[in-house]
């Protein structure tokens, strides 16, 4: 199996003069972009189609090779933008492209190293217009030095005002046969809560109140924040790289949307987990599951709380805090083990879950 990590590395070596030569070109960039939009959002362009009559119709100082690069990129914002609205049923939105950000390829840049010790590289930017290049120092991290060791760097770069994304491609082989599955339920006093009955990232209050204490935009809030994300990835690390072979979540994406209007949450709450960012979590444990062949699946969070996982009865008083109490059965258990356990049955019992049943039967049959 292949997958693709990516890792940005700050211009802070870039001189005020070419940071300003970058911003004309980003600004440029955009324009372009958009105009290409404005030409492919009712015609369906393909990338192959992109001859030079076409790329011709777009008035700019670029190269044709940095025009190609454009509108190339405005093709693939045009088809997410539709394939999205499709996904969602909904009509769609022409995208617009804000001049954040040109994502390049061989095509009209390259990497070379660098001959100094006070950077390592240098992405030299060519062909952008007549007589105009681009030299952007770059100095390696520690993450890019990791995943150049473990993969392929690819030839695309995107490129923004203050750094610079590289992409890799890794090989992590084979998904892990499959004998050993959890639910893991997601919460502010637990970050993870397995149905196992471990409960894993019980400081994430303590890091969410700190990010809170700071005024916002300042160096603390900035560290505050990194603190949290490092805390995040490496409660996700710990999961993906024990014996565990797949792990279900809740699908909690839009999880704050229409909540203050449907009251499901409180505001002290909504506060906490826009601090926090669910999706973040969720982002970080599923990219250590595909390093370490670990299955990663999500459900449907509906009532997973309120539901008793022995007997199956629903009933939102099941729930009182940290604590459930099972109505109908009386069965006694910490309500966010309770709900990890749910988590795992809704999909071992799903439309997909009964081939990883069989895995696990024929696993405990070897054992």
């Amino acid at each position: 199996m292949k997958i693709i990590r990516s890792t940005k590395c700050s211009l802070k070596f870039a001189t005020e003069s070419k940071r300003n030569k970058l911003r004309t070109i980003l600004y440029e960039y955009s324009n372009v972009v958009n105009s290409y939009i404005d030409l492919f959002w009712l015609n369906n362009i393909d990338k192959d189609r992109l001859n030079k009559e076409t790329l011709n119709l777009v008035s700019t100082w670029f190269s044709q090779r940095m025009k190609l690069q454009a509108a190339r990129e405005a093709v693939d914002m045009c088809k997410s933008s539709s394939l999205l609205a499709k996904k969602k049923k909904i009509n769609p939105v022409k995208p617009n492209h804000y001049g954040n950000k040109m994502s390049l390829s061989k095509l009209s840049c390259e990497l070379g190293m660098s001959e100094t010790e006070e950077f390592d590289a240098w992405l030299k930017v060519y062909c952008v217009g007549e007589n105009l290049m681009l030299n952007i120092p770059i100095k390696f991290h520690r993450q890019f030095h990791k995943l150049n060791e473990s993969g392929e760097l690819l030839g695309s770069f995107i490129v923004f005002e203050d750094c610079v994304q590289f992409s890799f491609r890794i090989e992590t082989g084979k998904k892990k046969l499959v004998s050993n599955c959890v639910g893991i339920d997601t919460g502010i006093n637990a970050l993870a809560t397995l149905s196992t009955n471990e409960q894993l990232g019980t400081d994430l209050k303590t890091l969410i109140s700190k990010i809170k204490r700071c005024k916002q935009g300042s160096k603390g809030h900035g560290r505050a924040i990194k603190t949290l994300k490092d805390y995040i990835s490496i409660t996700a690390k710990q999961i993906a790289q024990s014996d565990i072979d797949l792990i279900v979540t809740e699908d909690l994406k839009n999880i704050t949307k229409n909540t203050k209007l449907k009251g499901r949450l409180s505001k002290n709450m909504r506060s906490s987990i826009g601090k926090w960012n669910v999706s973040y979590w969720l982002m970080r444990l599923e990219q250590k599951c595909e390093e370490n062949r670990v299955s990663f699946r999500r459900v449907k969070p509906h009532y997973t709380s309120q539901t008793c996982s022995v007997c199956g009865s629903v009933d939102r008083r099941n729930r009182e805090g940290k604590n459930f109490l099972c109505l109908k059965c009386g069965h006694e258990a910490n309500a966010d083990i309770n709900a990890a356990k749910n988590i795992l049955n809704r999909f071992l019992t799903g439309k997909y879950g009964s081939d990883y049943q069989s895995q696990l039967e024929f696993s405990m049959e070897k054992l």
